[in-house]
């Protein structure tokens, strides 16, 4: 692993930006850059940048392991370390309707109580969610036209594009084939409004 490569994993780990670490350091953006890019590949601010990463200078440097310094007592071993992602909040993420003990970590810019992940397990009829996507809903935002709604339709799960009209809006997807569900029918059922998706890109 290269010096520009443990940097990356280390502000990763931290939750740190360019922009967050230099401010932090007390550097210049571009020189963080120059580093996370391999332009360059050493610095005379590396303790610094080492001590705000909370990662050890030797291992930043050199590779040399541990990463991060032992814990000074056995008891300390034991209790279980937060660690807080700035600009990062945790969101539980659910099967059905039952929790699965696992979590993924969003940006704050959509963070709420009322949120929930979840993993399509096939393809829905919206484009930008085929099966594998990760969804987070939020059930107290209100849907806007061609916003995405995660909802129930004859017990099944999927994702819709919102269309406004009649009383409550419709529900759609991608082929115009497929007629627009009512949303005020008593088989739908709708669990909230996508705020964020993490999606595999590249074509396997």
């Amino acid at each position: 692993m290269t010096f520009t490569e443990r940097l990356n994993r280390a502000m990763h780990e931290g939750g740190f930006s360019q922009g967050s670490l230099a401010k932090a350091v007390g550097m210049a953006q571009s020189s963080v850059w120059k580093l996370t890019s391999g332009t360059a590949s050493r610095t005379t601010r590396l303790v610094d940048i080492a001590r705000v990463l909370g990662v050890r200078p030797e291992w930043l440097s050199d590779g040399k392991e541990p990463m991060r310094e032992e814990e000074s007592s056995e008891s300390e071993k034991n209790d279980i370390e937060l660690i807080e992602y700035n600009g990062m909040f945790l969101v539980d993420i659910y099967e059905e309707d039952i929790p699965t003990g696992e979590q993924i970590m969003i940006p704050n810019l959509v963070e709420s109580n009322t949120c929930k992940a979840y993993k399509l397990q096939v393809n829905s009829g919206c484009a930008e969610a085929p099966a594998g996507t990760i969804i987070v809903i939020d059930s107290n935002e209100t849907a806007g036209t061609n916003d995405l709604i995660y909802a129930r339709v004859n017990n099944m799960l999927s994702i819709y594009r919102f269309i406004q009209g009649g009383s409550h809006g419709y529900l759609s997807v991608d082929d115009t084939r497929v007629p627009l569900i009512d949303i005020g029918n008593s088989d739908v059922e709708v669990l909230g409004v996508v705020v964020y998706l993490l999606r595999n890109m590249k074509n396997r």
